[in-house]
């Protein structure tokens, strides 16, 4: 049957009257409302940008002397907002991205951000499972690059295979708390993880 699935609903419209490029940005900033993650001065790391609602977002709380760094494989459209950088890149490739960022005279962040989904099948076991592999990779990712007692964020498919990511995310953070900001479709299968203090 068409039209059940409505994707102009009022989130959509309140992201284009204030210009955001998607909804999702409505999704960090309750995140952020309820666990003030972003602060001035931060250096932050967002994975899977495009479009870049999460950036608008991140630049807009760290003005004007922090910094954000977004990267995705697929082109993001440039912002006059000068403490953007971007790079066109799979966010996976740590030699190519570690090279970038010594362009811009960063190794570490705060924090770290992903709205990250997998291309997905329609078989909701086989969605899920994408979704984890993606955010361990994420999670290992930020062994690397997020400073010790700094924050992650991750957007992950829950089904029965979850505790394969919340086992590894309980080793590495003092805490792990998850919920799913009302942005969110109700329909949908996606909860944010906010992973706070990384312990090494």
């Amino acid at each position: 049957m068409t039209g059940q699935f409505i994707v102009k609903d009022p989130f959509f419209k309140k992201a284009k009257a204030l210009g955001y490029r998607a909804r999702s940005a409505f999704k960090l900033i309750e995140i952020d409302e309820k666990f003030h993650l972003l602060h001035p001065k931060m250096h932050v790391l967002d994975l899977a940008s495009a479009p870049g609602s999460f950036l608008q977002v991140i630049s807009e709380k760290v003005w004007p002397e922090g910094r954000v760094v977004g990267i995705d494989q697929n082109r993001i459209d440039p912002f006059w907002n000068q403490n953007i950088s971007l790079l066109q890149a799979d966010i996976f490739d740590t030699a190519r991205i570690t090279s970038f960022f010594s362009t811009l005279w960063l190794s570490h962040f705060d924090l770290i951000t992903s709205d990250i989904a997998p291309s997905t099948t329609g078989m909701t076991g086989v969605d899920q499972y994408r979704s984890i592999e993606l955010n361990l990779a994420i999670v290992e990712l930020a062994d690397t690059f997020l400073k010790k007692w700094g924050n992650l964020v991750l957007k992950v498919f829950v089904w029965e295979d979850v505790n394969d990511l919340v086992f590894p995310i309980k080793e590495r953070y003092q805490k792990l708390a998850r919920m799913k900001p009302r942005a969110c479709r109700d329909r949908s299968f996606e909860e944010y993880f906010i992973c706070i203090g990384k312990k090494q």
